[in-house]
């Protein structure tokens, strides 16, 4: 066993993120990703963490796995904030050779990278290594980055405004886009980066993908202004002024009512510890909010477009009921899923696809009563793949059925029940994939949601 694994790494760094001090397993970390040893970290992981606790003020403590050189380091890192800055241990450095990278409809090869984009494209997996990319199609006229070279060694990622939208992305599992990024081996050469998350088929992050794009290579084309009862009514940096507004008070509330519900500090009378979990509850459910309208932001910005690839709905469906099992059977329903072994190929994004089944089963369990059931079923007909949620609930009523796809509309819940985003979120979706959410529905008699795609049809030799 290495003598890093028993001892305790450590390093400090100032209000802004920088390195003040530094033991030498994190300055070799820090060398090997571009940065400089009184720099802001660039080991992303670490990066990412360091700003959760600028954003909270509270003190994180996490799992995480790096890259170093040829083999993966997986270590439980420490960071607590102080008026002086940020103080950070890392223990139990445990060195390993790296897991095997899955191939699959998420790193295709470089050939399949849409040449007629804008830029130059890129993979990179879960430790920012690049996989491939195809810039020499794109004629940057400087060096190409090589297969696992870290791409914060590549590039030195800035910050856009005070955020730093691929760290934010990595630590999310979400896309991003205008990411600042300076070419280490020639600073005066910029670009601006975006991408998107890929996903295996079990929903592990596999990499990201994205594009690369220098700066005064092609400028942005205008962006006509729209009245504020167009679909873009919350402007282009909701995202940053909600993250700023809301992320750290609600970070705040709901990790010290989670401290007051589980009676860390000493014994509680029970109704107290009730109040602070629905407290704890409600925070949560502001963050829900949060995110859906940065989900929404993203969805409604001109341009958006998902990934098309390969899908199994019939795997999704399962995997989507396998979520909220948990949910369902507190309130002892049952959800019946399409049989192992059935299938339903279709062309359309993973995350996007399980995003809108876990939204459409979450609310058949929401609606339903009690001791009923949920029937999740999958068909292929005339060229298109579709899933199909029942329900026996109350029902809808048939004037209803376009309106409970608006933005907003809760149809009568109050209190923390919902954003009323979920379904206008996932049609808009379901309709960027090329397909639709419906509903078949009337009162009394529950409610049949149906997510239809077009079907997958393989490429012709």
């Amino acid at each position: 066993m290495s003598d890093l694994a028993t001892r305790t790494i450590q390093a400090r760094l100032d209000k802004d993120g920088r390195l003040v001090t530094a033991d030498e397993p994190v300055l070799a970390l820090q060398a090997e990703a571009g940065g400089d040893p009184h720099g802001p970290l660039a080991v992303p992981a670490l990066a990412s963490l360091v700003r959760l606790v600028q954003r909270l003020r509270i003190p994180v403590s996490r799992a995480v796995e790096v890259a170093q050189g040829e083999t993966d380091v997986s270590m439980w890192v420490q960071l607590r904030p102080d008026a002086d800055g940020i103080s950070l241990a890392i223990v139990d450095w445990q060195v390993r050779s790296p897991r095997a990278l899955p191939d699959g409809p998420g790193f295709a090869d470089a050939s399949a990278l849409a040449p007629d984009e804008q830029g130059w494209a890129w993979q990179i997996d879960t430790h920012l290594r690049f996989r491939r990319s195809d810039i020499d199609r794109g004629e940057p006229g400087h060096v190409a980055p090589h297969a696992g070279q870290p791409l914060t060694a590549y590039f030195e990622l800035e910050t856009a405004g005070d955020a730093m939208p691929l760290l934010e992305a990595l630590a999310l599992r979400t896309s991003f886009e205008d990411q600042p990024a300076k070419l280490r081996s020639d600073p005066t050469i910029v670009y601006r980066l975006s991408g998107e998350p890929l996903f295996d088929t079990g929903g592990g992050l596999m990499g990201y993908r994205g594009r690369a794009v220098r700066l005064g290579e092609a400028p942005a084309a205008p962006v006509a202004e729209q009245p504020a009862s167009s679909a873009n009514i919350f402007g282009p940096d909701l995202g940053r002024r909600l993250d700023q507004a809301l992320r750290q008070p609600l970070g705040r509330i709901i990790a010290n009512a989670g401290t007051i519900s589980s009676q860390l500090e000493g014994p509680l009378r029970r109704d107290y510890a009730g109040y602070a979990e629905d407290i704890a509850a409600a925070g949560r459910h502001l963050l829900e909010l949060v995110d859906d309208l940065a989900d929404l932001q993203a969805i409604e910005r001109p341009g958006f477009k998902t990934a098309s690839e390969e899908v199994d709905l019939a795997d999704l469906a399962r995997r989507a009921a396998g979520l909220l099992n948990v949910r369902a059977a507190a309130r002892r329903i049952r959800i019946q899923t399409p049989p192992l072994g059935e299938a339903a190929p279709a062309r359309a994004e993973y995350r996007r696809v399980l995003q809108i089944l876990v939204n459409l089963v979450g609310n058949a369990v929401r609606y339903s009563p009690e001791d009923s059931l949920i029937w999740v079923r999958v068909d292929l007909e005339n060229g298109r793949a579709r899933v199909i949620v029942a329900d026996q609930g109350g029902g809808i009523d048939p004037a209803d059925h376009e309106r409970i796809f608006e933005r907003f509309e809760r149809l009568g819940l109050s209190g923390s029940e919902g954003s009323g985003l979920g379904l206008y979120i996932s049609r808009k979706l379901a309709r960027a994939m090329g397909g639709d959410v419906t509903v078949d529905s009337a009162p009394g008699q529950g409610a049949r949601f149906t997510l239809d795609l077009p079907a997958w049809t393989a490429p012709a030799a």
